[in-house]
């Protein structure tokens, strides 16, 4: 028997055809090439390993109550981790470069850090990461401003042990690579004066009255040296001594970073991993379902166009089995939707809370026994307060804040830039 397919049953099939097609598509993954941090090849001197601290990025928490927090698919538990996740897997690539001196991850803004990079989340999923970077040194010249975004290495989630690389490292070798090339662009004698600012910088967080009018502000925002302070000045050694236990102490929250990050590394590559399938099957159920909808609706449509325009056996039998047939593609494209519902709510569920216990810090200030207790953020807060009691203690030497300001030290030229250098 030959049947002649009329106009409506010729689109039923085109569209049909273009469905399949579709959703054979939907499944396929391109391969991503891997970008490798660019490591030293030689020893680095010591004028361009500046030392790195990296600020816990932000979240990027929308708005409680906000259409965006609605619409966010991952937990807030899980994104507040993310936040030190990142940043200690950011520190871990730069150190792996030897491209840098010490690299440490700081709850906050820290005044004496030779180099600063914050951030924030935008996007992270499974399948997608996207952070915006922010870098700047002492002198608060600003190296990097940029987002840098790019989709998981799939083939990490079933070749992990054997890769042994994150997801997505190509983003933090790109960020890497980007800092090393903002850095060969300064001079020698730049990167000098940001390790100098860094020190008077600390120096003046520690005792304010007594290191104020070292450092001078631009209309920009850069900070210069007016004036150095001797070198044998005893306030000098002091701070220097204070730095070294700053230095410690900041060493011993990354002990709680690192401890952090070793007990989330496997739940979270699990997490990633199903959320990186949850989100590729959520994408075909949804595209899968929108064709069989269109398909369905117009199957629907041609078969009553059929049965209108031909009387015959033929036709009233293409009639009927394009009606089942476009009944049941509507009610399954319905039912598809229900599911990618489901698989959504699945990829919110999946989240886990990763708590960041502290151990408290006991410090010792004028003889007496401090403990901090608290998050790594509180605990340092509280930690650079007490640093100026540290230092009163010890020097006994205390100014108002307010009130005539010592200048001890000469002015700071090109010929004294070359000469100082402050201790590590």
């Amino acid at each position: 028997m030959h049947i002649v397919l009329g106009h409506s049953a010729r689109l039923i099939l085109l569209l049909t055809v273009a469905w399949a097609a579709c959703a054979c598509t939907m499944s396929e993954s391109r391969p991503i090439s891997y970008t490798p941090a660019i490591n030293a090849q030689s020893e680095v001197s010591d004028a361009r390993r500046l030392d790195v601290g990296i600020t816990v990025l932000d979240p990027g928490l929308p708005e409680e109550g906000s259409k965006e927090a609605a619409k966010m698919a991952v937990p807030n538990e899980v994104r507040k981790a993310e936040a030190q996740f990142v940043a200690y897997h950011l520190k871990e690539t730069l150190e792996g470069t030897a491209q840098w001196g010490a690299v440490r991850v700081i709850p906050g803004p820290r005044e004496g850090a030779e180099l600063v990079v914050s951030g924030e989340i935008i996007e992270s999923t499974g399948e997608r990461l996207e952070v915006r970077i922010v870098v700047r040194d002492a002198t608060n010249r600003v190296w990097l401003d940029q987002e840098f975004e790019g989709s998981a290495d799939s083939g990490t989630y079933s070749d992990g042990d054997i890769l042994k690389r994150d997801p997505f490292q190509n983003i933090y070798n790109e960020i890497a690579n980007a800092l090393l090339t903002a850095r060969e662009k300064l001079s020698e004698a730049d990167l000098r004066e940001a390790r100098s600012v860094a020190e008077l910088r600390f120096a003046k967080d520690v005792s304010p009255a007594v290191f104020d009018g070292y450092l001078e502000e631009s209309s920009k925002g850069q900070l210069d040296i007016a004036r150095l302070p001797a070198e044998e000045d005893p306030m000098l050694r002091r701070v220097r001594a204070i730095r070294e236990r700053d230095y410690v102490f900041v060493d011993t929250l990354n002990e709680h970073y690192d401890g952090f990050y070793r007990r989330m590394e496997q739940p979270y590559d699990e997490w990633r991993r199903i959320s990186y399938d949850e989100i590729i099957a959520l994408r075909e159920l949804e595209a899968g379902a929108r064709w069989r909808k269109v398909v369905g609706a117009a199957a629907v449509v041609g078969a009553v166009l059929a049965d209108v325009n031909t009387d015959s056996r033929t036709g009233a039998v293409a009639s009927d089995v394009m009606l089942i047939g476009g009944i049941e593609l509507f009610r399954r494209g319905l039912q598809m939707s229900k599911e990618a519902k489901v698989q959504q709510e699945v990829l919110v569920e999946l989240g886990t809370s990763f708590g960041q216990d502290v151990e408290p810090a006991v410090i010792q200030v004028a003889g007496e026994t401090r403990r901090l207790e608290g998050s790594a953020a509180t605990q340092y807060a509280e930690w650079r307060r007490l640093m100026r009691e540290i230092y009163e203690a010890e020097t006994g030497f205390a100014l108002p804040a307010s009130g005539p300001v010592p200048i001890i030290g000469e002015p700071f030229t090109d010929a004294t830039r070359e000469d100082f250098t402050p201790d590590r």
